[in-house]
């Protein structure tokens, strides 16, 4: 009987397939609007599983390189836009999205609520295995693009971003941290819990709408589950998690979750999904500063 631990590897080797029959094919173009005198932004697009093209912004700082680099993680909603850091003028910063998000959504278009359970009957057909695939592409796609020599990578995410930040540092060797804030608990049994918030509280109302499916659920969902995922974990890991969270990241999730991973710095807060929203974000730009050299 093949254990659920060797179905989620199967998974993961057939991504890894897909991905590399698929040539990243990257192309920028420069984006006059959102570029400062310290740093240039590009509109970055490549290709992903399925020939899918995927939007990304990417800022390089003003200079020769090479620069540490830092991608972020798209979250679970339909834009994921440049947002503040004050890391852009001396390290790369990446925005990658994910199929179904805007700019990425010309021949997808993902409703929120209802990405969680599209096409969750199949594991074939369900769409957030391959948004996973398109968070490893964008590693690939910022390791390949010619526009600026690189240094150390990190990834960093909240929500589902910080579950696909640590997914992609699964997957991929050249990741030097992570940074990854209240990461989704999808795959994991905790996500299947009634009386979750949304947005996993989506996979419970599927479950309610349609009670004889529990078990193709759980055979789409297993294979995203961080904790089956961590040992492959090689980078450090700053987690935070919220001790009233129920809709992301229970608790008992990121403490399983930390115990799993090979060097994990977990940080408990008083929030809920937010983590440890302003004074966590002060920790992390501090901790990511330090990994990448330019503290």
């Amino acid at each position: 009987m093949t254990s659920s631990s060797q179905l989620s590897e199967r998974f993961w080797q057939q991504t890894e397939m897909i991905l590399a029959e698929i040539p990243v094919d990257v192309r920028l173009q420069k984006d006059d609007f959102y570029s400062q005198p310290d740093w240039t932004v590009y509109q970055m697009r490549y290709s992903s599983a399925d020939g899918s093209r995927i939007f990304a912004w990417l800022s390089v700082p003003q200079g020769r390189g090479p620069f540490p680099a830092i991608i972020r993680m798209p979250d679970y909603g339909s834009v994921h836009d440049i947002v503040y850091t004050p890391l852009r003028e001396r390290a790369v910063v990446m925005n990658p999205t994910f199929r179904g998000q805007r700019h990425t959504d010309h021949v997808y278009q993902a409703q929120f609520p209802g990405l969680l359970t599209d096409g969750i009957e199949n594991p074939d057909s369900y769409v957030m295995r391959r948004v996973f695939a398109d968070a490893i592409r964008a590693i690939d796609a910022l390791s390949v693009q010619a526009q600026a020599q690189l240094r150390e990578i990190t990834v960093i995410g909240s929500g589902l971003g910080g579950a696909l930040a640590l997914a992609g540092a699964s997957r991929r060797r050249s990741i030097h941290a992570v940074a990854a804030n209240t990461p989704m608990a999808l795959g994991n049994p905790v996500s299947l819990a009634p009386g979750l918030g949304y947005p996993l509280a989506e996979l419970d109302d599927y479950m309610r709408l349609y009670p004889s499916r529990r078990s193709e659920v759980v055979e789409s969902t297993a294979a995203l589950d961080l904790v089956k995922l961590a040992s492959q974990v090689m980078a450090p890991v700053l987690l935070s998690v919220g001790m009233n969270d129920n809709s992301m990241c229970p608790l008992p999730f990121g403490e399983e979750l930390a115990a799993a991973l090979p060097e994990c710095d977990l940080r408990v807060y008083r929030g809920a999904a937010e983590g440890g929203g302003h004074e966590h974000a002060q920790v992390q730009v501090s901790w990511l500063a330090d990994k990448l050299g330019i503290g």
